[in-house]
């Protein structure tokens, strides 16, 4: 059996008196339970499992790294894609006012270059509009002559709202759009609200 070790050489003199006291009961306990059994022969060698279940555990795992690999893949390209959508440069922009008892309301439309199928993104920052009973929205429209053609619907909350709609037509700086109001679901020839 070796010899006992000395408690005061381990821990030096940097320890308190009751570290100390403390450290020497846990000292003498674990002197007085011995060192630890050793493992039977059986326990200490490891044991394979069955060819059978390697081979399903390895095509489990082989799964599971291509379930991971295919969902990181996804949520790469979607935040690329999402971050392409989400950059809007503006080719131009136009002011709107509110009319009649809207007089209060504001609104930018900005307008950006047409994409590689033909839409031009549009981006409307709306700021005075009530907001409409559940059933009811607001239209973006482009007046052509004595016709509307829709630019996209939006409903408001307090404060700002900034809106992304597009359209394929023909758009530059001397526009007409206007702003109609379906307070109570859709309505043929809404009265206007706000226009440039």
């Amino acid at each position: 059996m070796s010899e006992r070790p000395d408690l005061r050489e381990l821990l030096g003199d940097d320890v308190s008196a009751e570290e100390r006291a403390r450290l020497e009961r846990v000292h003498e306990l674990l002197l007085a339970v011995g060192p630890p059994p050793e493992l039977s022969p059986h326990l200490s060698e490891p044991t394979r499992p069955p060819e059978r279940l390697s081979f399903l555990v390895r095509r489990r795992y082989a799964a599971l790294a291509l379930a991971a690999s295919v969902a990181v893949a996804a949520f790469i390209g979607g935040t690329v894609f999402g971050e392409q959508r989400s950059r809007f440069e503006p080719d131009f922009a136009v002011a709107m006012r509110g009319i009649g008892p809207e007089g209060d309301a504001v609104a930018s439309l900005e307008v950006g270059e047409r994409d590689d199928d033909g839409n031009a993104p549009m981006r409307l920052k709306v700021r005075g509009l009530q907001k409409l009973t559940k059933r009811g929205y607001y239209e973006l429209l482009l007046e052509r002559g004595k016709r509307r053609l829709p630019c996209g619907t939006f409903v408001v909350d307090e404060g700002t709202t900034t809106v992304r709609l597009s359209a394929y037509y023909d758009l530059s700086r001397t526009s007409r759009w206007v702003v109609a109001v379906h307070r109570t679901g859709h309505v043929e020839n809404p009265p206007v609200i706000m226009t440039t």
